[in-house]
């Protein structure tokens, strides 16, 4: 399971998409999934570029890295309290304003195109979306996606 429990951070506070970014990478640090590189190499390739979508009722992002930076691969959810200003994948002229991050640390870059893949299930579905948003525990948003993300 790539998904990880441990990743799943609810009731993030951020001033801006790089403190969102830098808070997002922060447990995939402790707890032994990617470098101290890690939030840098996020920062640096969104960027570069840029990861936002729009998605069914909320907007969402996918922050990810070079696989050099990640030590297992791992899959982790941010949900913001308030949502922050992040450039639109393949529109960077666009700003979206996502509540939800689904922070990919893949360990080899051909994981990433079938990670969006499933991904791309998930925000099409507004009801999920929403429930992610709403809830309140780590295990909920873990039981929600285990199945979609594997």
């Amino acid at each position: 399971m790539i998904l990880k429990q441990e990743l799943i951070q609810l009731h993030v506070s951020a001033r801006d998409a790089q403190d969102a970014l830098t808070q997002a990478a922060a447990p995939f640090i402790e707890k032994g999934y990617a470098k101290e590189s890690f939030p840098e190499a996020l920062i640096t390739r969104e960027a570069s570029f840029p990861t936002a979508l729009p998605a069914q009722g909320v907007d969402i992002c996918i922050p990810h890295a070079d696989p050099s930076h990640i030590l297992e691969t791992a899959v982790g959810v941010v949900v913001l309290d308030e949502a922050v200003e992040f450039k639109m994948m393949g529109d960077p002229e666009t700003l979206l304003h996502p509540r939800i991050m689904f922070v990919l640390g893949l360990k080899e870059a051909h994981g990433q195109v079938e990670m969006l893949q499933k991904l791309i299930e998930v925000i099409q579905d507004e009801q999920l979306l929403q429930d992610i948003l709403n809830a309140q525990e780590s295990q909920v948003i873990y039981d929600l996606l285990a199945e979609k993300l594997g």
